[in-house]
């Protein structure tokens, strides 16, 4: 039951983050510049969740001196310098590619938690993984990349979007194992949010949204659900999962982007995407079975 919770929280936040690009999309064709909504979504996430805290759970606000460089480490890395690196991927190489080239967290995810946290990789663990990364690459269909020849900056930067993105896994996993997953789930995304308003304050998106009032609504579901609320069930279902398993389980995202766009952004859907939306959830089934057990 607490792996079927534990996927079940993972695979919402992944069809929560899946929204970004539906509300992005919404912000960006006003001209809003990428990292401006980066910085402003997570520093207003984390004002939200820090009043969600005060209100209703202020001891959790307590962490231990010791927790803290870790927690601040996983938020530079995990937070702001994976949102960096992705945003950069999209302006360089294209969305499909960006989303491809994240997808590879995975892979990165399972050889540390092997390496770090002791997780072992069962032939179902590496079977969903191949599963997930196939489904991935069909969903965006990306199985023609010809821009990645010719652009080896956007691989590098794909590629490090994936790890820094595994690293949020590796850290929550660890963190949650002695601190309450609110408080971790709180100041991953708050010591995040410093960062990134140290690169861009977080104002300027605020002040381009104010001119357009129509756009506020958009801004508003990207804090609330595609960064406040995903990154809230991620964490906390970490706490039911290993970090490679929620790694594969999150994939769900790009088949959920893929529906949104072709529900309220009009863009169809070709039969090989249906097939790479049933990998992706075969992946999730399969992180449901049981490993074998050692003798």
């Amino acid at each position: 039951m607490n792996i079927n919770k534990g996927l079940l929280m993972v695979s919402g936040a992944g069809i929560c983050w899946a929204t970004t690009g539906l509300f992005g999309t919404l912000l960006f064709r006003e001209g809003l510049d990428p990292v401006n909504v980066a910085s402003t979504r997570s520093v207003l996430a984390a004002i939200l969740f820090l009043i969600f805290l005060l209100a209703a759970h202020p001891e959790k606000l307590i962490v231990r001196p010791k927790q803290i460089a870790l927690l601040a480490l996983g938020g530079l890395t995990g937070i702001a310098i994976f949102n960096v690196f992705y945003l950069s991927t999209i302006s360089t190489a294209g969305m499909s590619t960006a989303v491809v080239l994240l997808y590879t967290s995975p892979v990165f995810a399972v050889i540390m938690s092997r390496l770090f946290l002791g997780e072992p990789l069962s032939p179902v663990k590496a079977a969903a993984l191949i599963t997930a990364f196939t489904g991935v690459i069909l969903v965006v269909e990306a199985y023609d990349l010809p821009t990645l020849i010719n652009n080896p900056q956007a691989v590098l930067l794909g590629l490090g979007a994936g790890f820094f993105f595994a690293l949020l896994s590796v850290f929550g996993k660890h963190i949650s194992g002695s601190t309450h997953r609110l408080t971790t789930s709180f100041y991953l995304l708050f010591t995040g949010s410093i960062f990134l308003a140290l690169i861009r304050p977080p104002w300027l998106a605020v002040i381009e949204v104010h001119s357009s009032p129509a756009l506020m609504p958009a801004l508003a579901a990207l804090v609330v659900i595609s960064t406040f609320l995903s990154h809230f069930l991620y964490i906390y279902g970490l706490s039911y999962l290993e970090a490679g398993k929620a790694s594969i389980a999150v994939a769900i995202e790009p088949p959920a982007a893929i529906f949104l766009a072709y529900i309220f952004l009009g863009e169809r859907l070709a039969p090989v995407q249906y097939l790479g939306v049933i990998l992706v959830l075969t992946a999730v089934f399969l992180l449901r079975l049981p490993s074998p057990k050692k003798r």
